[in-house]
């Protein structure tokens, strides 16, 4: 997905795309525990182990 991404945001490069990329890596616990906060009723959570195989 990064060519789509790289064209949705209109860089010229993947190193302009890259810089995106490693800076939602570093804030991401940070984007997650805001994310839930906001919107965590959407999706409830429906139990159980989430690394369970069908």
């Amino acid at each position: 997905m990064l060519p789509v991404l790289k064209t949705y945001l209109g860089h010229n490069s993947f190193n302009e795309t890259a810089y995106y990329l490693r800076m939602t890596a570093d804030v991401f616990p940070y984007i997650r525990m805001r994310l839930e906060g906001a919107f965590g009723d959407i999706i409830p959570d429906m139990g159980g182990n989430p690394y369970e195989a069908d």
